[in-house]
């Protein structure tokens, strides 16, 4: 009988694999099929102009300061190198659906030139020299002439605003929170803060100022006030004080996260909560490790003001002495949808503070 039972069992384990496999296989055709749509080639189009490229540092022999601000502070030098892109390819390498679906050639297209593996360089923005005729040539008749278009909000919208080719919704959607802030209505660019040009600059800054390369650049746009706490909770109010766009910016991947501890008189941690801020997609069915659906959008606003509340578990303020609490900006690959424990990068404290527990009634 027992045996009759375990035959029943794993016959019926067989038809749940088989059915699992056509699904999959289904899915796999249909969503190949979907990669040859005309979106899909938009997509791999290159976002920079293309040609012969010279490389920053020809360009660094007439101006080394901004190669300077460039190649050390900036995250468009970082575009084709960081965790993150290195992440995504690895995650198209290593599943054959996605792999045939999205190519590398789809990341290519805002991160940089493949072959010079430099990032977003100053040939991506300013264009590729003209042939034949002397660089001066070039400034006069190309670059010079462009700087109008390149010092609009709408020149970093190619790559900084994107959308899902599945499902139409928005990835990155920084320019159209610029143009609904404070910012866009007082005439304000993204070129205007993230390269303002300071007191020693010839040029606008090119290290282009953002929180991952800098995260005390938010030190005094993100603000806590009005901290409460009793046994019960903590209640406290997070302000975005950012004119241009929300906290954190970009797509997926960059998670903001408010994160508290108490702890006794030794020292020892006895509770901890986080708040996420980000935008979490749930990734391609089945296969995963692409951003499919927008499930929550729990960003910052800018100029936003929420009011945040930790509860606390039965009994652990009577055993608490003080309790922490800090601001860390992450970076965390797609798949793992917002998961902070599998971070490849964390910031620096944004904010950090400390509050004594006297009172444990």
């Amino acid at each position: 009988m027992a045996r009759d039972s375990g035959d029943k069992l794993s016959g019926c384990s067989n038809v749940l694999r088989f059915f699992k496999l056509m699904i999959v296989t289904v899915q796999f055709a249909l969503l190949t099929s979907c990669a040859t749509l005309p979106e899909f080639s938009d997509l791999r189009t290159p976002r920079y102009q293309t040609g012969e490229n010279k490389g920053a540092a020809y360009c660094a022999s007439c101006h080394p300061d901004t190669h300077e601000q460039w190649s050390t502070r900036s995250r468009h030098a970082q575009s084709t190198k960081s965790a993150t892109f290195q992440n995504a390819l690895l995650e198209i390498k290593e599943n054959i659906v996605v792999g045939n679906i999205i190519d590398e050639e789809m990341c290519y297209a805002c991160h940089g030139n493949k072959k010079r593996n430099a990032g977003i360089d100053c040939e991506s923005c300013h264009g590729t020299v003209l042939p034949g005729v002397p660089i001066e040539t070039t400034h006069e008749k190309k670059y010079t002439p462009n700087l109008v278009e390149m010092r609009k909000s709408d020149f970093c919208a190619r790559c900084h605003q994107t959308k899902m080719p599945f499902t139409g919704e928005a990835l990155t959607t920084l320019h159209d929170e610029w143009k609904q802030s404070p910012a866009a209505k007082k005439g304000l660019t993204c070129q205007g803060c993230h390269m303002a040009k300071g007191e020693d600059d010839n040029y606008a800054y090119h290290g282009f100022k953002t929180a991952v390369r800098n995260g005390s650049l938010y030190k005094n746009k993100l603000k806590i006030s009005q901290i409460a706490i009793n046994h019960k909770r903590l209640r406290l109010l997070l302000e975005n004080r950012v004119q241009g766009h929300s906290i954190p910016a970009s797509g997926p991947t960059r998670i903001l996260a408010a994160e508290i501890q108490l702890l006794n008189e030794k020292g020892v941690v006895i509770h901890r909560d986080v708040r996420r801020f980000f935008k979490h997609f749930s990734m391609l069915p089945l296969v995963g490790g692409v951003p499919f659906m927008l499930i929550n959008n729990t960003q910052l606003r800018s100029g936003e003001k929420r009011r945040i509340r930790f509860d606390f578990p039965d009994g652990t303020y009577k055993r608490s002495a003080k309790l922490t609490l800090v601001l860390l900006m992450y970076e965390v690959a797609d798949k793992y949808e917002g998961d902070i424990t599998r971070a490849h990068w964390v910031s620096k404290p944004i904010i950090q503070k400390t509050v004594r527990i006297s009172n444990r009634k």
